[in-house]
């Protein structure tokens, strides 16, 4: 079952919501009175060397957003002579403030392609952890955009095309500066850039609004240091796109087919960092001000 939540996640934006649909047909604890925790990983590929893996977490059937909870990560090796040996290990840190459900974020390192076994331990307070475990593919090299990859061009509409705001975003609140920079303007520029890929008004998972929220934070205090673009994933109009099911073109030439997505790209238009789905203030700020660090 820990495979077919994993291939519904990796396949589906509603991976939170669906599992409780699942959690009854999952193994649970001996002791019936136990409270019952399981893992989801909310990522849709992993690749060789270091990756960013959010988990949300289900608790007796509900999502919680609990920062007491602190998760552990072993890695196992399927496709070798040793499955029994950790390859690796990582703790994943809390990262749900201001987000509908809570993430736990690791980043673990993957040193091989191919299957993994990934066993997540929650600490208890008055017995041991409880373990699960969740078979993933991991690819050797990223379909995404990866750090180290050059920005892939893209010139998508912006409001210099004489087209209105409320055609060029979802959000009911928009940052006009979001919308005047095409893709290749802003690496041309030679300025870190800020590139998120969210759909506010129709987002499947609940988090573009707030991670829309964090990018205006940073935008009031570094507008003169880097550039924000925001693409929407959907094109105008969004309602029928969405019910479709059809990206805008720059999802496409990201390679991207699910949302959010976050990239910060510094000023030779190299990705340094790349995240999917929810953010926190607390995760982004610091990699957003190292970017700005090395420019200088």
């Amino acid at each position: 079952m820990s495979a077919l939540v994993h291939q519904i996640c990796r396949y589906g934006s509603l991976c939170l919501i669906l599992m409780l649909l699942l959690t009854a047909c999952l193994e649970m604890p001996a002791d019936p009175a136990a409270d019952t925790y399981i893992p989801v990983l909310a990522v849709s590929e992993l690749e060789l060397g270091q990756n960013r893996v959010p988990l949300g977490i289900i608790k007796n059937g509900t999502p919680i957003n609990d920062p007491a909870v602190q998760p552990h990560l072993r890695l196992y090796y399927l496709d070798g002579d040793d499955k029994t040996t950790v390859q690796h290990e990582a703790d994943a840190v809390y990262r749900g403030k201001g987000l509908p459900v809570g993430l736990y974020v690791a980043y673990p390192t993957f040193d091989q392609a191919g299957a993994w076994a990934v066993e997540v331990a929650i600490p208890q307070a008055d017995g041991p952890p409880q373990v699960s475990r969740v078979r993933v593919e991991v690819l050797e090299e990223s379909l995404v955009p990866g750090v180290g990859d050059a920005a892939p061009s893209a010139q998508q509409p912006t409001s210099n095309d004489g087209i209105a705001l409320e055609q060029l975003t979802s959000d009911s609140e928009p940052e006009p500066a979001f919308y005047t920079m095409t893709i290749d303007a802003a690496l041309a520029d030679e300025k870190p850039l800020l590139l998120m890929f969210a759909t506010p008004g129709y987002c499947k998972t609940a988090v573009c609004g707030p991670n829309m929220s964090i990018m205006k934070k940073l935008y009031a205090d570094l507008a003169d240091q880097m550039n924000f673009v925001h693409v929407e994933v959907y094109p105008y109009p969004f309602g029928d796109a969405f019910r479709r099911g059809e990206f805008v073109p720059t999802m496409q030439e990201w390679n991207l087919t699910t949302e959010p997505w976050t990239f910060l790209v510094d000023a030779d238009g190299i990705i340094q960092a790349k995240y999917e789905g929810g953010l926190t203030f607390e995760e982004l700020e610091p990699a957003v001000q190292q970017l700005i660090e090395n420019e200088e």
